[in-house]
């Protein structure tokens, strides 16, 4: 059972007017009367300030039927029914506070007789008091809005942005931002700008439709902007003059338009009059939408781009703002946010340009001290931040049937898991309905159960059935933010079909707003705003599903509570969307005078989230952004304003079934835990790029030096000598799977992004070394500043700084011109890293541990090892192999992770013992700081080669030398491929050598590398070194991965991932065990029996009986191909290139459409589609005996050697064609064989036997070794197959590893 005291002091809720009275020793007799608004103890706690000892007497709300009533009212009665006088100025002379409101003798019961003849009379409509009725404040909807007859005086922080405004353009100052939260006013305070300046023409450009309404009220309901016309969109498509129109009969005009309304390729008509004007003020609303969306902003763990479809409520969002007001000529550019994190990071605004600093916090504080000054002698409702309601959050973890679903994603490397959680089968609408569906229907339905409190979950508070929160009215209006517009039909589905189960749920009228089921209903956003407005009229409860409609712009005053159920990485889609609960919500009532009281419908509204650790991090970043923003020592009180804004804004957590308050010191731990589980490379894209950088050429040169981060290049410098040079290297042919086609027909890219040549990643490389060196150096840093210092002062520090290849002379030019908001942020990182490696509250083996996780992977082939791979790898081992004097070479040390795990697994006795090779200058200092925290030998540190040189040219001299050190056990996680090549699968492996040296140095080897050793492929690469590892006998167990990221969940290896010990005395069977989707298959090989190695065992066996049942058929025809193998064509099967278009090394021409001399129809494959042409048939010099034959063509790229379709969609072609390197193909002698061909490609028996082999993208000839030769005049089917096979008995598991191919 939950204890709910967090939740009764914290949530209020909605409070009706109340009626209060207290006493008080510095008053004595008399009896204070007043009335509220708000919660009592809020009003008790401000007359504290002056009676520290009152002491509450009464207490009820001030309702008389369907009325409210005044305190006047029973101030009237106290006067005159009962004779009570009120305290005078002279009665007790120096009070602290005087208030006429206190009445001497007064008593309770006075109070309670007051109360009851006012109902009385409210009840008899005897009109003897004045009674509050709610005045109808519904507005209709209406193309104009009314203008008001008074002037709108600025709040004093508005008056402060007008004058800085006013003195930024008057120092010239053009390019402004004015950042202030929700109910700050932006749009009035713009305005306000406007008319300061005498602006003549206003541009208001946002990047949401949404908010055109909104600059519509302002424009035309104030009479502060009397004079200015609003015009659109549409007024300038009835128009088109209207511009030129306006100005010339000096007419203000304020034009508001959409980023869709400018888009496009060419200038539409209607915008052409605006465009030939030089606009006085351009507003860009809601401005880190837009282009600065892709830069900025991206604090969580990247979210996967949705499908187009998607965007249908929010495509606007995407449109690169800043293209589009290129197009317009404006004097001022003002730009307004709410949520501008990243671009006060960043460099596009100065200070100087920055004319509005204001967050949710100071919109309280403001409150605050209204009420300080003025509730003594205005109404609670004159604030004019009244109505801005108090958000409670709440940090969940989900459900635990969830939880273990989406530990089960991860494993296999979904990285996005709330997306994928709340997944409907089918984006799409779907004639089967699958789009109102989830895939996961049971954890969800468990998690709707938990809130609802229908089913109790430990990880949740069922607020839905909380009394604290009934009672306070809230949880009224529910918004629910999914990730997909079809996963709102498959929540409102379940919502429905599920009523009866639930306690509460059942209550709600489901809104959905966003769905592909139906988008008619709520077409319109005033439809939605109309039916909430109707059902809390009828107290009917709502809860509407979105994804982003609505969330920006719109206003939905009911809405009191948000779920947040979607992944997201940028905190302004995160905070946009909460602070939509922040519109006020507050009820007008008048009595017969006209005199009015406001009555807060929404003092405080709930935010749900389901992922604390967001919740907390995203804290953390906007205290870390005020601070270096407004504080002058920046970081130095980010525990106090986080405290300040918990205040403000408490977050309530359940941690193990027990509600807590989350405190400053939490939040910072949470996010020290994030930070330790994250690498120095996830640090380091974070950070801003400053772009003005580009302009020193010291320092542009020193970034383009470095490799693009997360490369395959990884921490590696190009040589100096290559300094501009473009090291991008496209490889021309597909024949190393640059590509491959999905099951759908399309192709994908592989590799994408590992050339990227991009500036802002070079930067983000040059940013990791730095903090590198605040991670490895012993001194305690704060900043760059620091680093200088320290760096040239001490051996060791210079050491580091030269392995990390940085110089002091660069740093100190860095600092000198770095933007102030970036070095910011680059300090704040140094100094958190600088204290994770420093942390005396940890263990050294925590600390250790902390070291081995700054690096997820070096580089795409130098990956780091978990410790649980690298325990897990050692424990294989043969016991009796490791004696006391037992020595243990790391063949490849990147963090000292085998030398921690060899120590973890053996004991300490073997810390002398143990010898590792680093890859790097870089490795070689994380694996000393792992020696030294372990109190290791750093002499056992090679320093004088790294493991490329055991294989380089000099390779023979290296390996002489471990070998004379008498190693007895070699281990390692060797790099995977040759960096030097194009990229992706194009680059040669080399694991393959790595394994050859320990063999040749060690008695046993413990290594881990890809499994694309198991099969063909690569042969003159990899094809000895299957033969040999397969036929010597010595590999004493070997375990395989289908799956590499269960190992490695950041890196993609095709192929799958296999680790194994080969023993040299050892000469008998392999131990072999397949790891898959969580099951382990194991059985004992004869490895030097087969000529490679199948990784599923019950595939094995398969193909062991397919394969022996062909060859003894192969007595009956000796002469005929045997195995499919046999037909299929080599690669480049006809010379043609992948892209014979755009081959530098091998151009061919093609011709789009058929002619005399282009009479050959080419496959082909252009920017990822298929795609036919035309060559000349004299231009074909290979196989061009083939041209004219009827032919199949195959994909020579499909899939990922995971991909239960296998093969890519074949293409059967009769008359004169060929093939580019995008295909292979077999000839046959009549269309009816080549079509029983393709019936017997597309079988599930064929595809599983390909699959044996195939376990990359490849698909060439090699991949159909296994597959029989059949007779092609008759049509084959699986069920015929299987009998004909006598594998019938495997049905069940084929299906399960090959969908159908239709």
């Amino acid at each position: 059972m939950v204890d709910n005291t967090l939740i009764d002091r914290l949530v209020i809720g909605r409070t009706e007017p109340h009626i209060y009275a207290f006493e008080t020793g510095t008053v004595p007799n008399y009896l204070k009367i007043g009335d509220t608004y708000r919660p009592v103890e809020t009003r008790l706690d401000e007359w504290r300030r002056y009676f520290t000892d009152l002491q509450k007497k009464y207490d009820e709300p001030a309702i008389a039927g369907k009325e409210y009533f005044r305190d006047l009212s029973v101030h009237h009665y106290m006067i005159y029914e009962k004779g009570r006088k009120r305290l005078a100025r002279t009665t007790i002379p120096n009070l602290p506070y005087y208030s006429n409101e206190f009445f001497e003798n007064a008593t309770v019961r006075d109070i309670e007789e007051a109360v009851n003849d006012i109902r009385r009379s409210a009840k008899d409509k005897d009109g003897r008091y004045k009674l509050y009725s709610m005045e109808d404040g519904r507005v209709p909807i209406d193309y104009h809005y009314e203008r008001g007859n008074e002037i709108l005086s600025l709040r004093p922080n508005q008056a402060e942005v007008v004058r800085n405004f006013m003195s930024a353009i008057k120092h010239g100052r053009t390019h402004l931002l004015m950042y202030a939260v929700m109910r700050f006013g932006k749009s009035f305070t713009a305005m306000s700008c406007a008319q300061k300046m005498d602006a003549q023409l206003v541009v208001v450009v946002s990047a949401k439709a949404d908010v055109k309404t909104e600059w519509k009220k302002t424009v035309e309901s104030f009479k502060n902007f009397e004079g200015y016309e609003f015009v659109d969109h549409d007024s300038l498509s009835r128009d088109y003059s209207l511009v030129s129109k306006a100005l010339a009969e000096g007419q203000k005009i304020v034009v508001c338009l959409t980023l869709q309304d400018l888009c496009g390729d060419e200038i539409k008509e209607r915008h052409k009059d605006l465009l030939s004007k030089c606009i006085d003020l351009l507003i860009v609303d809601e401005t880190h939408f837009g282009a600065r969306a892709e830069h900025y902003g991206r604090v969580l763990p990247a979210v996967a781009p949705k499908p187009k479809q998607e965007a249908k409520y929010d495509a606007e969002s995407i449109d690169a703002v800043d293209e589009q007001i290129k197009q317009l000529r404006a004097k001022i550019q003002l730009h307004l946010s709410g949520t501008p994190y990243r671009i006060l990071m960043g460099d596009e605004f100065s200070d100087k340009d920055i004319i509005c600093y204001c967050q949710f916090t100071d919109i309280a504080k403001a409150s605050e001290e209204w009420d300080r000054a003025n509730l003594e002698t205005k109404e609670e409702w004159e604030n004019p931040y009244y109505g801005f309601p108090q958000m409670v959050r709440f940090a969940f973890n989900l459900n635990e049937s969830a939880l273990h679903k989406l530990a089960e994603l991860r494993k296999n490397g979904v990285t996005v898991a709330f997306d994928e959680l709340f997944m409907p089968k089918s984006i799409r609408k779907s004639n089967e309905g699958l789009h109102c569906q989830f895939v996961h229907e049971a954890e969800i339905l468990d998690f709707l159960r938990a809130i609802d409190g229908s089913q109790e979950d430990v990880n949740i508070l069922s607020f839905l059935d909380n009394e604290r929160i009934r009672q306070g009215k809230l949880c009224r209006h529910i918004v629910c933010v999914l990730p997909y517009r079809s996963s709102c039909d498959a929540m409102e589905k379940m919502l429905k079909d599920h009523a009866a189960e639930f306690c509460n749920l059942s209550q709600y009228d489901v809104i959905n707003i966003a769905g592909v089921e139906d988008e008619r209903r709520f077409n319109k956003m005033e439809k939605v705003t109309r039916y909430i407005t109707e059902c809390e009229g009828k107290d009917q409860k709502t809860i509407t599903l979105t994804v982003n409609r609505m969330l920006t712009g719109a206003t939905v005053p009911e809405w009191d509570t948000m779920l947040y159920l979607k992944s997201t990485a940028s905190p302004q889609e995160y905070d946009q969307a909460v602070f939509r609960l922040q519109n006020p919500y507050i009820r007008t009532y008048r009595d017969s005078d006209g005199n009015v009281i406001k009555y807060n419908m929404k003092p405080q509204t709930l935010l749900v989230d389901f992922d604390p650790n967001r919740m907390f991090i995203l804290q953390e970043l906007r205290a870390h952004i005020y601070d270096i923003n407004m504080e002058a020592n920046g970081n130095a009180n980010l525990q106090d304003r986080i405290a300040r804004e918990l205040q403000v804004s408490p977050i309530v957590w359940m941690n193990k079934n027990r509600l807590q308050e989350v405190t400053p010191t939490n939040i910072l731990d949470a996010v020290r835990a994030y930070s330790r589980e994250r690498s120095v490379l996830d640090e380091a894209e974070e950070i801003p790029v400053d772009h003005g950088l580009s302009d020193i050429e010291e320092i542009n040169q020193l970034i383009m030096r470095q490799q693009p981060i997360g490369s395959r290049g990884g921490l590696k410098m190009k040589p100096v000598e290559e300094e501009g040079a473009d090291d991008m290297d496209f490889p021309e042919t597909q024949s190393s799977s640059d590509t491959a086609e999905n099951s759908d027909g399309t192709m994908q890219e592989e590799g994408k992004g590992q050339t990227d040549n991009l500036f802002d990643k070079r930067y983000a490389t040059l940013c990791s070394r730095i903090l590198l060196f605040a991670f490895l150096t012993k001194d305690v840093l704060l900043s760059l500043e620091e680093i200088i210092e320290v760096s040239n002062r001490g051996k060791e520090n210079k050491r580091i700084l030269a392995n990390l290849e940085l110089e002091n002379k660069m740093l100190r030019l860095l600092f000198k011109h770095l933007n102030p908001n970036v070095l910011h942020q680059l300090d704040y990182k140094i100094q958190n890293i600088n204290s994770l490696a420093h942390d005396e509250s940890l263990s050294m083996i925590e600390r250790v541990e902390n070291a081995m996780r700054k690096f997820g992977r070096w580089s795409t082939s130098e990956i780091v090892t978990p410790q649980f791979l690298a325990r897990r790898m050692l424990n294989d081992i043969p016991r009796e192999r490791v004696t006391p004097t037992t020595r243990f070479m790391d063949i490849a040390s990147k963090e000292g992770e085998f030398a921690y795990a060899i120590v973890q697994v053996f004991g300490e006795s073997y810390k002398d013992k143990i010898y590792s090779i680093p890859t790097s200058s870089v490795a070689y200092e994380f694996t000393r700081k792992v020696y030294e925290a372990l109190g290791m030998p750093i002499e056992n540190i090679e320093d004088k080669f790294n493991s490329y040189d055991l294989i380089g040219k000099n390779a023979e001299v290296y390996i002489q030398k471990l070998k004379k050190m008498c190693i007895d056990i070699a281990v390692g996680n060797p790099p995977y491929q040759d960096e030097g090549g194009s990229g992706g699968t194009n680059d040669a492996p080399i694991f393959q050598e790595f394994c050859d040296v320990a063999h040749d140095t060690a008695y046993v080897s413990d290594m881990v590398i890809p499994s694309k050793w198991f099969t063909g492929g690569r042969e003159h690469l990899l094809g000895e070194f299957r033969r040999e590892m397969l036929a010597s006998k010595q590999i004493v167990r070997m375990t395989a991965y289908h799956n590499p990221r269960e190992l490695f969940p950041e890196v993609e290896i095709k192929g799958g991932i296999c680790y194994f010990v080969r023993d040299k005395a050892y000469g008998d069977t392999c131990e072999y065990s397949l790891l898959k989707e969580g099951n382990c298959e194991s059985t004992n090989l004869d490895l030097s029996s087969l000529d490679v190695v199948i990784r599923e065992p019950r595939l094995a066996k398969i193909v062991q009986k397919v394969v022996g049942q062909t060859i003894a058929e192969k007595r009956k025809r000796p002469t005929s191909p045997v195995f499919v193998e046999e037909i299929i064509s080599g690669d480049t099967p006809f010379g043609i290139p992948t892209n014979p278009k755009t081959s530098k090394k091998n151009p061919f021409d093609v011709n789009a459409t058929r002619t005399e001399e282009f009479n050959v129809k080419l496959y082909y494959w252009e920017n990822n589609v298929r795609k036919v042409g035309y060559v000349r048939e004299c231009d074909i010099r290979k196989n061009n005996n083939d041209i004219s034959s009827i032919k199949v063509y195959i994909p020579k790229a499909g899939g990922s050697g995971n991909d239960k379709m296998v093969l890519g969609s074949p293409i059967v072609v009769d008359g004169k064609s060929v093939c580019s390197q995008t295909y292979v193909y077999a000839k046959f002698a009549t269309l009816q064989e080549a079509n029983n061909f393709v019936a017997y490609l597309k079988t599930r028996f064929f595809r599983l036997l390909v699959s044996s082999m195939k376990i990359t993208q490849d698909a060439l000839a090699g991949v159909y070794h296994f597959v029989p030769m059949l007779d092609f005049t008759h049509k084959w089917t699986d069920e015929e197959l299987y009998a004909k096979y006598g594998i019938e008995q495997y049905k069940e598991y084929i299906e399960s590893m090959i969908k159908p191919m239709e």
